[in-house]
């Protein structure tokens, strides 16, 4: 890498800058893939025994899950996606 006189910051390439871009997705995607399976996990923990629930709760947490991974893959695709919340029916 190359530095600009009496700059302390090195001057980076186009493909330098490319590299960099890609490490930090790389970094940042694997550690909030994690999260999230290990959180789609736990919400599939709430279908065992020890839980009650309707068969309407069940529909109601799958199709927030399917909902989620389409507004990702919009956004994967360059559409924007849409923020929200969830909360069961009562």
């Amino acid at each position: 890498m190359a530095k600009k006189n009496g700059s302390t910051k090195p001057v980076l390439t186009d493909a330098q800058k490319k590299q960099v871009k890609m490490d930090n997705f790389a970094r940042v995607c694997t550690s909030r893939m994690d999260k999230a399976l290990k959180a789609i996990r736990m919400v599939g923990d709430c279908s065992n025994p020890t839980y009650l629930h309707t068969d309407e709760q069940g529909n109601v947490c799958i199709n927030a899950l399917r909902t989620a991974v389409e507004d990702v893959e919009n956004r994967f695709a360059g559409i924007a996606g849409k923020a929200g919340g969830f909360a069961l029916p009562k």
